[in-house]
């Protein structure tokens, strides 16, 4: 089989995305392994996945913030069958949806931590994957504040 780095691997791109411009903002701040949210400007609450109107007060705008990249794990699934040739020389792997502040929900790899040992409530902080010039993902590693 060839070299993980030689199989497609499934990225957003400008061309493929019709969202691409609206995460422009959380593309570049990955790029500068920081994390970023909407917030809106009426009430201050937190936005994820990104939107063109806030869904907590009609007509509000919604800015970019930085978030702290530390939460605890709300859910997670164990996969154990790519169904890419690129996935299938990862699995088994963990899919994570960590709770961050102002109950920001955030899916990512779990990286650096065996599969079956992720459960519910793990401490987790963000890890950049810089992928090419225009993706850095966000991933999840267990925190090191445990």
């Amino acid at each position: 089989m060839e070299a993980t780095e030689d199989l497609y691997r499934p990225l957003p791109t400008r061309e493929s995305d019709r969202d691409w411009d609206l995460f422009s903002p959380f593309w570049e701040a990955t790029r500068n392994g920081k994390l970023v949210v909407q917030e809106c400007t009426v009430t201050k609450k937190k936005v994820w996945p990104p939107r063109f109107l806030s869904p907590y007060s009609p007509g509000a705008e919604l800015i970019w913030v930085p978030i702290e990249g530390k939460g605890e794990i709300y859910t997670y699934n164990v996969v154990y069958r790519g169904f890419s040739p690129y996935f299938q020389t990862q699995v088994p792997f963990a899919m994570v949806v960590v709770e961050l502040e102002g109950g920001v929900r955030m899916l990512g790899n779990a990286v650096g931590v065996d599969p079956s040992v992720v459960h519910c409530g793990m401490e987790m902080e963000v890890s950049f994957e810089k992928v090419n010039d225009d993706i850095t993902l966000v991933n999840w590693k267990p925190s090191e504040r445990s």
